[in-house]
């Protein structure tokens, strides 16, 4: 095979076949906002295990500690690799084939069973307008698979102007709300400052993992960059989305505090946002109130297929995954069979409780996101001279410092999600390096695109350096299994054996849960420990060949 050209090696890493649409800026902001937040769902959990004060601050707080560092940094990698599969393709360029594998498929198999929990959702909310039994119920959620699908493969924009249009609907009624509960405020929204019975530890550590989740999601809408004509839109609405999101979730929830209050009493289907706009309004806007909600939860639906589709093509197209994912329509240029993929696969999870599969996803989406802040910093080093139009005020230190704290809120939360969920992310991250093994022997991977630039070791099969990455992963969930073997006793200690008898139904559940995590712990030290004893005798690094770097040159801006 001849030596690829740099203009075959440049396509080789830009290599989509999606057509380009025109996407406007404001579309973009709509898109990201019904997709990262659509409207204040969920909001509900964090007041009533936190206390109202302790809830406001962390609303307040996750903005800049927690979600910042996320769309600032995708913001500044997207302006400058405004590429179809985003935030993989910034991680495989700053830290290669191996850790953009482990990045993509971590979001692409968390997404994958977190899609039928938007359409359940939002069929719940419709419910309490709607009295549906099982059977009708299952047919509303297979309706608005089915009409999204559509929408779907129609493109961006279609995609986009239903977003918008709910949007905007979402915006008006929570706007409602506000000034509703603004106009009928009689009490403090910050007292309690936090739930006295359960103490302050409980208090903000039962609390984090949701106002953590409700702020996330900022780095998914990069795989889209390769749908728009101008590639801008996509960093440019990230600057935009995060203060609006903070003031939807800030503004609405400070108003029903302070109007309605009875924070202990709020949840899905306690006090909420509709009870404001019953309470103030009248149970005809209750009822709108809740319809808005399912249209809400349907235009998440709407963009996540679009993100989960986008990303999925992208590993595709550099033959980790299936290349029947890389099929397009010929006329728009639609990922046809992965967008196909979702509705099935949704068609058949909203009929199930995924309770267990979730506790993996979990762990599989902070890994993804602390990936994208370690290749962030490492092309600040790498390349510190490639374009990008935005950039992140500051040097590398700067950038460091930034987004430490994200990373070090993603191992915390880690900890405090629960034993259970713990040892089920542990499992299911030793599951992503041998779909690796398995992918790159049969789809080939970049080698298959590239050979010079992409060897592969003829011992391994594998990149020169996988075996001692894939030692590192298990060399992580060592130390962190290790610590969360001591921590989770002194964490749980007081109520764990009884709340997870009472989850799994069996009386020595916790300490099974526990046991787990040490021995797997142990079991990960072996493996890791072999994996560094095979990377010294079968790839040595003073025989691996020299190749010329992954980035050839500045890549061209938009």
């Amino acid at each position: 095979m001849s030596k690829p050209t740099k203009e075959q090696a440049v396509n080789i890493y830009d290599n989509s076949k999606i057509v380009p649409q025109n996407v406007r800026l404001y579309t973009m902001v709509f898109l990201i906002f019904s997709f990262c937040c659509g409207g204040c769902f969920g909001i509900e959990d964090i007041i009533c295990v936190s206390g109202p004060g302790l809830g406001l601050l962390l609303i307040l707080i996750l903005p800049i500690f927690w979600a910042a560092p996320q769309a600032l940094t995708a913001a500044e990698l997207g302006s400058a690799l405004p590429y179809t599969g985003g935030f993989y393709k910034w991680i495989q360029r700053g830290l290669g084939e191996f850790w953009g594998f482990c990045a993509g498929w971590c979001r692409t198999l968390a997404q994958y069973f977190e899609m039928g929990g938007y359409v359940v959702l939002g069929v719940s909310y419709l419910s309490l307008a709607v009295e549906m039994t099982e059977a009708q119920a299952y047919m509303v959620k297979a309706a608005v698979i089915i009409i999204i699908t559509i929408i779907n493969l129609r493109g961006i924009k279609d995609v986009g102007a239903v977003t918008t249009g709910i949007a905007i609907l979402v915006l008006v009624a929570f706007a409602a709300v506000t000034v509703l509960g603004f106009m009928n405020w009689n009490q403090s929204p910050f007292e309690p400052f936090y739930n006295v019975d359960e103490g302050f530890v409980w208090s903000l550590s039962g609390s984090l993992a949701v106002a953590m989740w409700i702020y996330s999601g900022f780095t998914s809408v990069s795989t889209v960059a390769g749908d728009c004509k101008d590639k801008s839109v996509v960093w440019k609405g990230l600057l935009i989305g995060i203060p609006l999101i903070a003031a939807v979730y800030f503004l609405p929830t400070i108003a029903t505090l302070g109007s309605v209050g009875q924070w202990a009493d709020w949840g899905p289907d306690g006090v909420n946002y509709m009870t404001v706009a019953a309470q103030f309004a009248g149970p005809a806007f209750g009822i709108g109130f809740a319809i808005i909600a399912f249209l809400a939860n349907v235009s998440t639906y709407n963009t996540a297929m679009t993100t989960l589709s986008r990303g999925f093509y992208a590993i595709a197209e550099d033959c980790l995954a299936p290349k029947v994912l890389t099929k397009v329509s010929k006329k728009k240029g639609i990922p046809v069979f992965a967008t196909l993929t979702i509705s099935i696969f949704t068609l058949i999870s909203v009929q199930y409780s995924f309770t267990m599969l979730i506790t993996i996803t979990v762990t599989l989406v902070i890994v993804d996101y602390v990936l994208i802040w370690i290749a962030g910093i490492r092309l600040r080093i790498k390349e510190p001279d490639l374009p990008r139009p935005f950039k992140v005020p500051g040097n590398t230190t700067a950038f460091v410092c930034l987004v430490t704290p994200g990373i070090l809120i993603a191992a915390f939360s880690l900890l405090i999600n629960g034993a259970d969920y713990f040892l089920g992310g542990m499992v299911g991250l030793a599951l992503v390096p041998v779909l690796y093994i398995i992918i790159k022997r049969v789809c080939g991977g970049l080698h298959k695109l590239d050979p010079v630039r992409h060897p592969i070791n003829p011992k391994t099969k594998l990149c020169y350096g996988d075996l001692f990455r894939i030692a590192l992963i298990f060399i992580v969930f060592v130390v962190l299994g290790i610590i969360a073997y001591f921590f989770m006793p002194i964490y749980e200690g007081s109520w764990g054996p009884e709340y997870y008898a009472e989850t799994y139904g069996f009386a020595n559940a916790y300490q099974v849960i526990t046991q787990g995590i040490l021995w797997i712990s142990i079991a990960y030290a072996v493996i890791a420990v072999i994996l560094i004893i095979l990377d010294r005798k079968l790839d040595p690094k003073d025989q691996r060949p020299k190749v010329e770097s992954f980035v050839l040159e500045k890549q061209p801006q938009e």
